[in-house]
């Protein structure tokens, strides 16, 4: 393999920060406060996002949608806050960026076909300013036991509008890929490029803003996030406030790391290219989940590179990793390879390893309906966060299916926002407070 440089590029969730923070139920049931039934719904106008990833624009996005079809008469004010311009900071600007509704084994996860199609509405919405962010229409998830090929030949057989099962030679010779087979993933099964995909959403939202009533609008401000005094002076104009930082929560103390049922993961992956002179190529450039995944990524238009115009990159990850310490350059690119040389030995033998991205992301606990975001409302006393503001939401924990549930969770939650109204996330998913529960 011909390693021309690695940089070490820390792309980390908000602040990167030692791997911590498991449940304490106790701090839960005190941290969260559950809405009470009011005569009148407090009206929210001007509303504050801390993080601006998947979670927080899907937030905002739904907030404007939802004012544009319920109150296009009525102000809405949005302000994003992050420590960085759009799609240059935390776990989602460095997603895989594989959109699907399906487990390893193919089990559709909960709300999955729900949630495909909400994330669609979003993906096509960001697409009309940056169709780059669509990088394919499809992908593959391979079989990698005997018992896996029985897995997804059920899930092809259950689910036939999204998966289709294809044989080892339908792989080998259609898609240049040796393995035992495997499922082709469409119809909305997507792969895309999220820092592209956030720039885009963040235009439309504007977009929309615009058509509500004059003195509406939507903000990008970057911040300090370990400047609490600054950001409550800033909070205190505003009628609620969603936090969505991902980990970024627990590394600058937006939350206690015992008041959520989580863990921090870090996950590392490697950017490689591969000349387009060569003959060979690697599955046709599509994108495949192998246990890790191999993923295309779009032409770099800053590289100065003069041969950057004749190569395709290529993301491979991610490491899962729970330790303080990350993985050093060699252990992270050994992981990797062991884990992926076989479906795509060309990539590695030829390719040009150009990068290794990073990233903290917060997983939720596994509950009875799988690792499902937390959404809800909280308090700051209880919570044992420096930020003080009587109104506060939660909406975190997406970790890797991220893209998949971003848009459906997102609606979910900008609805009880809008209205001051937690009861109305109990209409959508009666156990949506999982995470305060024993």
């Amino acid at each position: 393999m011909h390693l021309r440089c690695i940089t070490m590029s820390i792309l980390c969730c908000y602040c990167v920060g030692g791997i911590a923070g498991f449940a304490n139920n106790a701090a839960i049931t005190r941290a969260v406060a559950t809405s009470s039934s009011k005569m009148e719904a407090r009206r929210v106008e001007n509303v504050a996002i801390i993080g601006g990833g998947l979670a927080g624009l899907s937030a905002a996005f739904h907030l404007v949608d939802i004012a544009e079809k319920k109150r296009p008469a009525e102000q809405l004010q949005i302000t994003i806050f992050d420590k960085a311009q759009v799609g240059l900071s935390g776990a989602s600007a460095v997603a895989g960026g594989l959109m699907h509704p399906f487990s390893p084994r193919g089990k559709l996860i909960h709300f999955g076909q729900s949630a495909l199609e909400q994330s669609k509405v979003l993906v096509e919405a960001a697409a009309k300013h940056r169709p780059a962010c669509v990088l394919r229409d499809h992908l593959y998830r391979v079989a990698l036991s005997d018992k896996n090929v029985d897995q997804l030949k059920d899930t092809a057989s259950k689910y036939p509008e999204l998966a289709t099962w294809m044989s080892k030679e339908d792989l080998h010779n259609h898609v240049g890929i040796d393995c035992l087979g495997g499922l082709k993933l469409s119809n909305g099964c997507q792969v895309i490029h999220v820092p592209t995909y956030l720039e885009g959403l963040l235009e439309e939202i504007k977009m929309k803003a615009k058509d509500l009533t004059n003195g509406s609008s939507v903000k990008w401000e970057v911040i300090k996030p370990n400047d609490h005094q600054e950001l409550n002076q800033k909070l205190k104009s505003f009628d609620s406030v969603i936090l969505s930082a991902g980990s970024g929560l627990l590394h600058n103390h937006f939350i206690e790391s015992d008041s959520l049922p989580v863990q921090l993961v870090r996950g590392q992956s490697i950017e490689i290219g591969l000349s387009t002179k060569e003959k060979k190529s690697f599955i046709e450039n599509d994108a495949v989940l192998c246990g890790k995944y191999i993923s295309p990524l779009p032409f770099s238009t800053q590289d100065t590179d003069p041969q950057a115009s004749t190569m395709q990159r290529y993301v491979i990850g991610a490491t899962h990793e729970f330790k303080n310490t990350p993985l050093t350059a060699p252990e992270v690119i050994e992981e990797l390879r062991s884990r992926t040389y076989q479906f795509a030995p060309h990539l590695w033998d030829e390719g040009v390893i150009d990068k290794i991205t990073h990233g903290v992301r917060m997983q939720s606990n596994r509950g009875a309906f799988g690792r499902m975001p937390i959404i809800g409302q909280c308090r700051p006393e209880a919570a044992g966060t420096e930020l003080n503001h009587e109104h506060m939401w939660l909406f975190t924990g997406l970790s890797s299916r991220g893209l998949i549930y971003h848009a459906i969770f997102g609606k979910w939650l900008a609805n009880g926002v809008l209205h001051d109204n937690e009861n109305l996330l109990e209409n959508e998913f009666e156990q949506f407070d999982w995470w305060r529960r024993k």
